[in-house]
C-alpha cells in the first residue's frame, strides 16, 4: 500500500491521487465486511433452524442437520424411529453458544407437550444441551446416542 502511494504522491496530479487511493481504501474496507459471521452466530442460527424442522414435523430437514458420519452410519428411517410420536415440540429458544475450534456446545429450551399411553398430557419446558461440530467448514448437530 505504502508503494502505491508514494507512487501516487510522485507522479499524478492531486486529483488523480484522490481518483485512485479513494477506490483502494472503499475495497479494502468492503474486503473486511466480507468475514464470516463468528462460529456462535452461525451454529446458534443452524441449531434454531434445526429444531424449527422438529417442531414443524419436517424430520427430513431436521435430519440434514446431523453430521455427515452420523447419517453414515444412521439412515433416516432409523433416526425417525428414534424421534417416537409421543413428544411434540411447540417451541425452541436458544438460550447458549460457546464455541473452541470446531466444536460448539448449544443450550436451546424448548417448550413441549408428551401424550403417553398412560399420561393423558403433559406440557413442560426444559434446557437441551447439544454439541454441534465443523466438518469442512461446515456446522452439524452430534446427537447423544
Amino acid at each position: 500500500m505504502q508503494s502505491l502511494l508514494f507512487f501516487a504522491d510522485t507522479f499524478l496530479p492531486t486529483y488523480s491521487r484522490i481518483l485512485l487511493v479513494v477506490p483502494i481504501i472503499g475495497l479494502l474496507f468492503g474486503l473486511s465486511g466480507c468475514s464470516s459471521p463468528p462460529p456462535e452466530e452461525e451454529v446458534g442460527r443452524r441449531a434454531l433452524e434445526r429444531w424449527q424442522a422438529l417442531i414443524q414435523g419436517d424430520f427430513n430437514r431436521a435430519y440434514e442437520y446431523l453430521s455427515p458420519g452420523y447419517r453414515a452410519v444412521n439412515s433416516f428411517e432409523l433416526y425417525r424411529a428414534r424421534i417416537g410420536k409421543a413428544v411434540q415440540w411447540k417451541e425452541a429458544t436458544l438460550k447458549n453458544v460457546s464455541c473452541a475450534d470446531k466444536a460448539c456446545k448449544v443450550t436451546v429450551n424448548i417448550r413441549y407437550r408428551y401424550v403417553g399411553p398412560r399420561v393423558e398430557s403433559y406440557e413442560g419446558e426444559s434446557p437441551v444441551k447439544e454439541k454441534w461440530t465443523q466438518v469442512e467448514g461446515e456446522w452439524w448437530f452430534l446427537p447423544k446416542d
